[in-house]
């Protein structure tokens, strides 16, 4: 990752958070508050998806399919984990981190293998597509 200088906000599905430094998106992928599917922008209008900046993403989330790269993952997720929890609570919990660290793992795995970021950007493209084609339509015939 790059300088924690650079704000970033971050979309997920209609709410917008942030701004949050380059450090602190990384650190929040690592945890899963922000997926692979969430959108980030520096301005607040120009929107992409998380996965093509790779500035943003940790080192720890690029070798998931591995073993060595996956432990490498849950090692440095419990290093960012900043809960204090007491030994009784951390005894019942002892087996979470290890099953939220296999659906990041899945999830990030998934979009690597069929290499696809966002149904959104091409739905919205559907959209802006038909909607232009009625206008044309409607100009042409002169309107109803």
């Amino acid at each position: 990752m790059v300088s924690d200088e650079s704000q970033w906000y971050v979309q997920k599905g209609s709410r917008v958070q942030g701004p949050y430094t380059a450090h602190e998106v990384g650190r929040y992928l690592l945890l899963g508050r922000v997926r692979n599917t969430d959108r980030v922008s520096r301005d607040g209008e120009l929107w992409e998806p998380v996965t093509q900046v790779p500035e943003l993403i940790p080192e720890e989330l690029l070798d998931l399919d591995s073993e060595v790269g996956f432990q490498r993952f849950i090692d440095a997720r419990s290093q960012q984990d900043q809960r204090t929890e007491n030994s009784d609570v951390m005894t019942d919990r002892r087996t979470i981190p290890e099953v939220m660290g296999e659906q990041i793992r899945e999830d990030w795995t998934k979009q690597q293998e069929t290499g696809s970021t966002s149904v959104l950007p091409w739905s919205l493209l559907g959209i802006t597509l038909g909607a232009l084609g009625i206008v044309l339509y409607l100009n042409s015939t002169g309107g109803a």
